[in-house]
């Protein structure tokens, strides 16, 4: 690992208090500001509130804030989300078998049961291990020698890869709690010894893994926020307890989400079950005696244990009934019942559904009205033209194996999916339309039109979508289907398959996820030839409540163990400019609010097919060596840390393999550094834009002891121009940072991108950036930022390289 450091300009005496030491360079080194080691308090914040300030440099404050930040590991959110895609996969499995959900239920719960076991028993050696010797000193090494070679001895968990791999992330974070309790970070903040701390953390590890299989067979977790809330008040936050919550209520937003067809599932907003834990954790290390430790880890053991609902498991009974009933009905008999057992259901899936469940009179309503809009596509003949129109929109052409029964119910299937999306459309409508009969059934009428556009091929005479286009989505006739066919139904696929030539503008101007460029895909995870046109074919896919990417990559072109989750990372956001781009047809896309592991409901994605090529492997080994496991290689990404305890923030840039082994041939040959920085930016602005347009996510993380631990700080809270503004001037250090480094330690980058390991990683720390304290305030709540931010003299840079992924 190597460093580089850009002398900053001279600086007054009074401008900044000495910096903090950076976590990757050399004592004294790096910030161009003061040679002296910093010498106050870890736990003193930088800042010094004046007279007319809120002080909050507690330092009980600033242990939480620094620990959280030093448990957060973005591949343990990895780690989780292969485990629930495992889980759901066997889940599935189990259901299209035929066992009834209560046994598919059971069997995925006692498939992890070892691995549970393997887990509380590391714990169990740690606290043998080190607990009677913490007195006597501890060193870090040794923890460290400890993690490395122990193994489970269960054999469920040697031979299961996805078991191993969180078992060593389990047990990399549990090693890190213990350098952090045993170390001399937390003098003065801990107060109890490092054994009972253990021996009470083990009951933690079972709550974590509940969340993770709840939420895979369809469950929803009640989020543990009163953990935060009880964190809040021991740190001395006004955290009163919350009134109970009323039905929520549309907001601008949602209507205008819910009229292009997306709206938010039922728990989208819940914290990420890595960060409830860590935030356990924490309440743990910092109760001051074992009584209150106690009842802080039982009150987390009865949340992880609390009523789970099975939203998402009833809609995939309740629509599947639907399907069969339509299937079923007679000849003039009424489905109104059926609708009026299925809308609340459906609603209760949706986040803002629960204001039709509050209104009877409304769903009684509604059912009457969809069941007579429905009249005209159920029924033995009706059906059958449906049926035929949807196969004749080209679903032949999607190679589906169907049975002629399976044929027959496409359209009770196509209906089901209409009346689903009409109901999330009608959910998000105001009040006063809700409300209102005459208003209601107008909106309603017009968010079944919507639907029944979005969801079947043309049906009308052709004359009808002369005189309504609307009618038609896009103008193109194409149907969804909800699929798996057999078993519980996870998505949608458009029956059209379009051909497309994709040049290097359309690619270079379509943004996938986190801002960046499908280009980079085609490169760098296809190895598409840069610059070249390609002939593909792009398959377009819907989310339904409660799906994961997986589900889609799992039933349509998973390549690996058959969870899902590697081949998820071949779907894209199908926006409106990228459906415009690609297929001429921007209608078919849908807002995107960058959350790809939550997708709302009625978000569609795409997947790019070109002459059958999938993304470059690259095998990470597992805890211990023993398996090496098969992962696409790792697109290009940026993390941020606005670490406003330490007046830092802090930058880890992973470069992919492509880009990484690009730029070191252009530093062997010499290349201008102004041409590579110019390209850096580049590449930085999408995903910096992306990053700092809304709340923290798992690109952001705001470390701050001013910000409660129920609170959510995000440059949200500032103006848009001034947020702007600041990651524009973010940027220029950055690449200021990367320019210096590169003129000044080219031959460090390239012996980086020697090593096997997949890519390289660029860490950034910008020492006492200006404006953050205004920033940090304004973020926390605090404070209006001021309206003009002062972003000069620009920060120290140091910049250090390291081979493959390590951003934590």
């Amino acid at each position: 690992m190597s460093v580089a450091t850009i002398p900053a300009p001279f600086l007054a005496f009074d401008s900044f208090r000495p910096a903090a030491e950076s976590e990757a360079a050399e004592p004294a080194a790096g910030y161009g500001i003061s040679g002296r080691a910093a010498t106050r308090s870890p736990f003193v914040s930088v800042y010094e509130a004046g007279d007319d300030e809120t002080a909050y440099d507690d330092p009980m404050r600033e242990a939480y804030a620094g620990l959280i930040d030093e448990l957060h590991d973005e591949e343990f959110d990895e780690t989780l989300f292969e485990l629930e895609c495992h889980a759901r996969a066997m889940h599935d499995r189990q259901l299209a078998a035929g066992l009834p959900r209560s046994q598919a239920d059971r069997a995925v719960m006692q498939h992890f049961s070892p691995l549970v076991r393997e887990c509380e028993a590391m714990v169990d050696a740690m606290a043998q291990q080190f607990g009677p010797r913490e007195s006597g000193g501890l060193v870090e090494g040794e923890i460290d020698a400890f993690v490395d070679r122990y193994a489970p001895t269960g054999q469920e968990v040697q031979q299961d890869p996805q078991f191993e791999q969180f078992f060593g992330k389990l047990l990399g974070k549990i090693g890190g709690v213990v350098k952090k309790v045993a170390g001399t970070a937390l003098q003065g903040i801990k107060k109890l010894a490092l054994g009972p701390l253990l021996s009470r953390l083990k009951a933690l590890v079972k709550p974590l893994l509940q969340r993770v299989l709840q939420k895979a067979i369809g469950h929803l977790p009640a989020p543990v926020q009163p953990a935060a809330l009880a964190l809040a008040r021991k740190l001395g936050f006004a955290a009163p307890e919350p009134a109970p919550a009323p039905a929520p209520a549309a907001d601008t937003t949602d209507a205008a989400l819910a009229a292009a067809g997306v709206q938010d599932v039922a728990g989208a907003d819940a914290p990420l079950p890595q960060q409830e834990f860590d935030q356990q954790v924490a309440n743990a290390v910092l109760a001051q005696d074992e009584t209150q430790l106690d009842m802080e880890v039982a009150q987390s053991v009865a949340l992880g244990q609390g009523e789970a609902p099975p939203v998402f498991a009833e809609l995939d009974d309740a629509r599947e009934r639907l399907v069969q009933e339509l299937q079923d009905l007679r000849p003039g008999e009424s489905p109104q019942p059926m609708l009026e057992n299925f809308i609340p259901v459906a609603a209760a899936a949706l986040k803002v559904g629960l204001r039709l469940i509050g209104r009877p009179r409304v769903v009684n309503f509604l059912a009457s009205l969809l069941a007579k809009l429905i009249a005209n596509l159920i029924g033995p003949q009706q059906a059958t033209v449906l049926s035929r129109a949807i196969v004749d929109s080209g679903l032949k052409l999607l190679n589906l194996e169907m049975t002629d029964e399976q044929e027959a119910g496409l359209a009770a299937s196509a209906v089901a999916a209409t009346v689903e999306d009409a109901v999330g459309r009608i959910a998000a409508l105001p009040d006063h339309v809700l409300d209102q009969p005459e208003l209601l059934e107008g909106y309603a009428m017009e968010a079944f039109e919507q639907a029944a556009a979005a969801n079947l091929p043309a049906v009308l005479p052709p004359g009808t979508y002369r005189q309504r286009p609307e009618l038609l989505e896009a103008g193109i006739d194409a149907g969804w289907v909800m699929l798996p066919l057999r078993g519980r139904k996870r998505y949608k696929r458009c029956t059209r398959v379009f051909d497309v030539r994709i040049t290097p503008h359309m690619a270079a101007e379509v943004a996938s996820f986190e801002g960046a460029p499908l280009a980079d895909f085609l490169h760098e995870q296809l190895g598409l030839p840069e610059g070249e046109a390609a002939d593909a074919q792009v398959h377009l896919y819907e989310t339904l409540p409660g799906t994961e990417l997986a589900d889609i990559a799992r039933n349509e072109f998973e390549q690996g163990d058959g969870s899902g989750a590697l081949g998820s990372q071949e779907l894209h956001p199908l926006t409106p400019q990228a459906a415009a781009t690609l297929l001429g047809a921007p209608g078919l896309g849908r807002p995107f609010d960058g959350n790809g592991q939550r997708p709302a409901m009625g978000q569609r994605f795409y997947r790019i097919d070109a002459g059958g090529r999938r993304p470059h492997l690259h095998g990470r080994h597992g805890h211990g060596h023993r398996h090496r496991h098969g992962h696409a290689r790792r697109a290009m990404h940026l993390n941020l840390r606005f670490d406003c305890t330490q007046d830092q923030i802090r930058a880890c840039i992973f470069l992919s393999e492509a880009k990484a082994q690009k730029l070191a041939m252009r530093l062997r040959q010499s290349t201008n550094a102004g041409v590579l920085s110019a390209g850096f930016g580049r590449a930085l602005q999408g995903r910096l834009q992306h990053i700092l347009s809304g709340p923290p996510g798992r690109r952001l993380r705001v470390v701050d002891a001013g910000a409660s631990p129920a609170a959510k700080p995000g440059l949200q809270n500032l103006p848009q121009a001034q947020a702007r503004r600041y990651a524009g001037a973010l940027q220029n250090w950055l690449v200021l940072g990367f320019a210096s480094f590169i003129q000044a330690q080219s031959a460090a980058f390239i012996a980086a991108t020697e090593n096997a390991a997949d890519g390289v990683t660029l860490r950034f720390a910008l020492a006492h950036p200006p404006a953050l304290k205004a920033v940090c305030d304004a973020m926390g709540g605090r404070g209006a930022v001021p309206a003009a931010l002062a972003l000069d003299p620009p920060p120290a840079v140091t910049v250090t390289v390291a081979p493959g992924h390590r951003c934590g």
